[in-house]
This record gives structure tokens, C-alpha cells and sequence, in this order.
């Protein structure tokens, strides 16, 4: 599984912490390289088979009504090279299956991430379909993720699952502040799962995510993301990226100060003493 990384927060110290949601970011075009065989899941579909369990499994939204959604894809069941297809049947063979909506056009983007704003969309997972497969994100759409990326880091601070595979991730340094995109990727063979990679998916090898080249790496600062495989390059460069942590994903509307959890528990012992200190000295002074 995922690990996924929790901070105390300054404003609630007695009321528990808070929690970001799981994200699995990719250079890879891992949907335009798997099918649907008509029994399972083959290649790049069952890496995201794989990546979707492990985001539905962790993602805690609350009131989410349990569906997929796809962001960038016209409606379709496909079973090869196909974005919707590419989640459609991965989310069959889930257990529970999941209901998998795939959404169209900048406009009707635009639409849902004003309603995920708003709290009338509340879904489990969305998913970044990129543009290395049929059915993909368009430059228009491409340029609705933008302007919702406030929407998108906003929803995965409460809590939000979300997958991403290549694209410009115009969105991107919205949700991870430092971090950088490169094109030079390569693999087709040569990507290797981490150690954290092969527990993320645990049912994939290697083979499984050389299938098809992969198309971006990540640089700069990744907050508590973790490298999940590396591209062929020498040295290895990062090509998936997964995990979760509110000292990256902080909702933007409202910015909440974050505390370590030793901090937090010095600075209440702190409290405690002087306020004990405070009513002894009273007492005597009476």
C-alpha cells in the first residue's frame, strides 16, 4: 500500500489531524499499453488495476458517492488504447467493481470542477487521463485542468484520491509546489518498480510497465511523495510518483498551519505545565 503521511494541525491540536488523500502521478502513457482481454486486465490496464485499488482503498472524501471519475475522455467501454476504456474495465474488476464516469469537453470539465468546488461532485477517485492515449486530454481541456487546480488540490487535501498519467500537467505545481516536469524519459525495457512501487502493486512487475515508452520524469521537490519505479535513464530518473501528505497538499481556499506530531505534543505538555504553574501560584497568593 501506499504510505500515506499525517501532520497534526496548529488549529486543532485536540481534535486529531488531518489527512491528505493518495495520489499515483506517471510519466507513463501505461493506458495506450494495456487491453481488456475480455477475463482481465493485460499490461498497462492492470497497472492501473492495481493503482486504482490502492487509491480507492485509501482515499477518505468524505460523503464521496464511491465512483471514478475521468476527467478528459468521452464515455466509452473500449477493451484497447482507449482513456476511458483504460479505467472503465479496471474499475470492473475491482471488488467491489466501481461505476466509471468519463467526462468530455473543456466545458463539461470546467462544469464538474465547479461543482467539486462547491461539494455537489464528491468522488472517491479522479483520474488525469494525460494525452499519450486515444481518447485523451485536448489542449482545451488540458487548459480546464489549469484553471481548476485550486478545485483539484483543494479535493485531495480533504481527503481525495487522484491518478495522473502523461500530459503537460499544466496543474501540477499547484497541488506539489516544486515540483518539475521533464520529457526526457526512458524505458521500453528498462523502468523498475522501487521497493515501495512493488508493495504499491503488489500484482505487476517490471514487465508490466515496460510496455510502451513512458514519456515525462519528475525533478525538484516532491513533499512526501515517494518514487514508486524509475525510468532506464543512468542515473534512474523518477517516473511514478505516489503517496500523500497535507505538508504538500494543503487546501488552497484555506491554508491550515501544521505542527509535527513530537511538536505538537511539546507545545500541549508546554500549556499544561504553565497552566499548572499559573493555578498553583494563584492558590497561594489566596
Amino acid at each position: 500500500m501506499l504510505r500515506k503521511f499525517c501532520a497534526a494541525a496548529l488549529a486543532a491540536i485536540t481534535m486529531g489531524s488531518i489527512c491528505a488523500g493518495p495520489v499515483i502521478l506517471g510519466g507513463d502513457d501505461l493506458n495506450d499499453h494495456g487491453s481488456w482481454s475480455g477475463t482481465a486486465n493485460i499490461d498497462g490496464w492492470l497497472y492501473i488495476q492495481n493503482a486504482l485499488s490502492n487509491l480507492v482503498a485509501q482515499s477518505t472524501y468524505p460523503s464521496n458517492d464511491g465512483t471514478i471519475v475521468v476527467l478528459g475522455a468521452a464515455p466509452s467501454t473500449s477493451t484497447g488504447g482507449d482513456s476511458c476504456g483504460a479505467v472503465y474495465w479496471p474499475g470492473q474488476a475491482l471488488t467491489p467493481s466501481r461505476t466509471v464516469t468519463c467526462i468530455n469537453t473543456a466545458a463539461s470539465i470546467t462544469t464538474y470542477l465547479s461543482g467539486l468546488a462547491a461539494g455537489t461532485n464528491r468522488p472517491l477517485v479522479i483520474v488525469y487521463p494525460g494525452d499519450g492515449a486515444g481518447n485523451g486530454v485536448d489542449s482545451a481541456e488540458e487548459a480546464a485542468w489549469a484553471a481548476g487546480a485550486t478545485a483539484i488540490s483543494n479535493y485531495v487535501a480533504a481527503g481525495g484520491g487522484l491518478l495522473g498519467h502523461t500530459g503537460s500537467y499544466t496543474w501540477l505545481a499547484t497541488l506539489v509546489p516544486g515540483i518539475t516536469l521533464s520529457s526526457t524519459c526512458e524505458a521500453d525495457p528498462g523502468a523498475t518498480l522501487t521497493a515501495a512501487g512493488a508493495s504499491a502493486f503488489p500484482t505487476i512487475t517490471n514487465a508490466n510497465i515496460n510496455t510502451g515508452p513512458c514519456h515525462n520524469t519528475f525533478g525538484g521537490t516532491f513533499g512526501g511523495l515517494q518514487v514508486l519505479a524509475n525510468d532506464g535513464s543512468v542515473p534512474p530518473r523518477p517516473f511514478i510518483l505516489g503517496g500523500g501528505a497535507t505538508t504538500t497538499f494543503v487546501a488552497q481556499a484555506q491554508t491550515i498551519p501544521t505542527l509535527s506530531a513530537f511538536a505538537g505534543a511539546t507545545l500541549v505538555l508546554s500549556l499544561g505545565v504553565w497552566g499548572g504553574l499559573r493555578l498553583r501560584r494563584g492558590n497561594r497568593e489566596a
